[in-house]
């Protein structure tokens, strides 16, 4: 097929139009909501038993996830807003990545910190692994990534399989799992438009009805004004109900949650 070899540029939107999307409200109130959310009780760190230590950073770490989806969520809206809401992919993908995983942990036994621990295992044998003569890793970093490879895991290493996020959906009850197939869905669609692939590229190519040739484009073609907010809201409703679960706070998120949906119902009946 021939291509045309003059770029052209899309005009991108203003913000304007995209603020009177309710997407945005509803995100606004979900940010709020976990915001002013009590904190979760405190744990004691310097337990001498491994197993308690695991558990008691069990809420720092999903804490730590809630936040991730929170702010790719809110990244990816302003993205979106400037005109670069195909680029903000890999931020969507993100934010679901992290909400699976903390709706999973919910049927995971409690056991989130010791696949974290496994996957930052393996990933510190591959950064070690990949040093090169054009670029090592000074002492200290070197040191902390070896002390990340030597932790001891070998008492749960039968859970490796979990550290791969298909596996650990396949394996979870059918409950999670119909919690999750939304986003698990939605999180494939933004996993191959964030690698080289055929999805990537398509955004900045256009064909013209009746025309044989392609135009290549400086900007990627418009996209719904809504996309980044609905699956940032999906990502953060997800979130916030596996941190509640997690936390012991679901006293204050279920309500609050509720009133939420409540007051955006056509919203998502529409979206349905």
């Amino acid at each position: 097929m021939s291509s045309n070899k003059k770029s052209r540029k899309l005009t991108r939107r203003s913000s304007s139009h995209s603020d009177k999307d309710p997407g945005y409200a509803i995100y606004r109130s979900l940010v709020r909501m976990i915001n002013q959310a009590p904190k979760p009780q405190p744990l004691r760190l310097d337990s001498e038993s491994e197993e308690e230590q695991r558990r008691a950073a069990a809420p720092v770490l999903a804490w730590g996830w809630l936040q991730r989806t929170l702010r790719s969520g809110e990244a990816a809206i302003k993205l979106e807003k400037s005109g670069f809401g195909s680029e903000s992919a890999p931020l969507l993908r993100s934010a679901l990545e992290h909400s699976i995983r903390l709706v999973w942990a919910d049927a995971g036994e409690g056991k989130l910190v010791e696949v974290a621990m496994l996957s930052k295992k393996d990933t510190s044998k591959r950064l070690l692994a990949a040093q090169h003569e054009g670029w090592t890793f000074n002492d200290a970093l070197a040191d902390q990534l070896q002390q990340y490879i030597d932790a001891p895991t070998d008492d749960f290493k039968n859970l490796w399989d979990l550290t791969r996020l298909k596996h650990a959906i396949d394996k979870s009850p059918r409950e999670i799992k119909d919690r999750l197939k939304s986003m698990y869905l939605a999180w494939i669609i933004y996993t191959a438009a964030s690698h080289p692939s055929i999805d990537s590229a398509e955004p900045y190519v256009n064909k013209n009805p009746g025309s044989s040739y392609l135009d290549l484009l400086s900007a990627a073609r418009p996209r719904p004004a809504e996309d980044c907010a609905a699956t940032s809201i999906l990502a953060l409703i997800g979130a916030s109900y596996g941190y509640s679960r997690l936390t012991g706070l679901e006293g204050y998120f279920t309500p609050a949650l509720q009133i939420i949906l409540d007051r955006y119902r056509n919203y998502f009946t529409d979206s349905v």
